[in-house]
């Protein structure tokens, strides 16, 4: 629950850091019979497509993202946690476009959640 919690907090401050101040910024959640997913949208500043590739690597800030505040490791946590959940994340941007991240977890059935460990 604290992993899962850590990484949609992350990714909403994202997503409010890098966005204008009065904006939409889209939070939802779907559930079917084998997933459940969070997705997260902002109208911010994108990420550029050079840069995608590199997101989830420690220390990483986006060419774009110099003249805000942050250490680069938010998203290398936030895929660490979500790999150690059983999921995956997947990022959609463009520069001046917005970002949406989606995060993808398999439904638990019969099954009980093991312990995670923490990283960082």
């Amino acid at each position: 629950r604290n992993l899962l919690k850590h990484c949609v907090t992350n990714l909403l401050s994202n997503a409010i850091k890098y966005s204008p101040e009065v904006c939409l910024i889209e939070f939802t959640t779907a559930i079917n019979d084998t997933h459940f997913i969070l997705t997260i949208s902002d109208q911010g500043i994108g990420i550029p497509k050079a840069d995608q590739k590199k997101l989830f690597e420690a220390f990483f800030r986006a060419s774009n993202a110099a003249e805000l505040p942050g250490t680069g490791l938010g998203l290398y946590i936030v895929q660490s946690y979500v790999q150690q959940l059983g999921g995956n994340i997947q990022v959609k941007s463009g520069e001046r476009l917005g970002t949406t991240f989606s995060l993808s977890f398999p439904v638990l059935t019969n099954k009980k959640a093991t312990r995670a460990h923490l990283v960082a």
